[in-house]
């Protein structure tokens, strides 16, 4: 009797988002929830980020922040709660969404809602150019790479995804997103 469990687990597959951050620069933004521990000074924190869904928020719904780091596009209230909106691209070291070539009076925001055990839910929109798919991918096909990363954008990378011998997506970590994100 021949074994399927092993062939069967080696086959577990998983949702991505297909996301165009930039002109040319597509990449794939897991599904699944991400939970993470954390140290801070002498106290342990625990993270889970959950990304739930896209959203298309009007740009004049955002309200700009004076004093925040220059990927914080502003705060939204997504059912009066703040949602913080984070231009994606940006933050990893690619053009601002704002001086990509269309004029952008809508912004494509994937939500995030990040828990942890001192706080309740806070929410963080990824502002992208757009959301392309969901792309189904078999994890064990995913290639991590060990080389120290040569640009910013390459920092936030958990491995790439050979989709057809022409189109290889790299894979967004998005632990490493957060952890930007609330480290500054």
């Amino acid at each position: 009797m021949i074994s399927t469990k092993n062939s069967a687990e080696s086959q577990v597959k998983a949702q991505f988002l297909q996301l165009h951050l930039a002109s040319g620069t597509i990449a794939l933004l897991p599904t699944e929830k991400v939970s993470k521990i954390t140290r801070q000074s002498a106290v342990q924190k625990n993270l889970e980020l959950i990304p739930t869904q896209v959203l298309t928020i009007s740009a004049d719904r955002v309200v700009s922040m004076p004093h925040m780091a220059s990927w914080v596009m502003g705060a939204y209230n997504y059912r009066g709660k703040i949602m913080w909106l984070v231009d994606l691209g940006y933050l990893m070291g690619l053009v601002p969404i704002s001086r990509q070539a269309r004029s952008l009076t809508d912004y494509t925001t994937v939500m995030v809602h990040i828990s942890s055990d001192e706080s309740s839910n806070q929410l963080v929109g990824l502002v992208v150019n757009r959301v392309n798919s969901i792309e189904r991918c078999n994890l064990s096909s995913i290639i991590t790479s060990s080389a120290e990363p040569n640009t910013e954008f390459d920092k936030f990378f958990q491995g790439y995804w050979e989709k057809c011998a022409t189109e290889i997506l790299p894979v967004l970590d998005l632990e490493l997103i957060g952890q930007k994100i609330f480290d500054y």
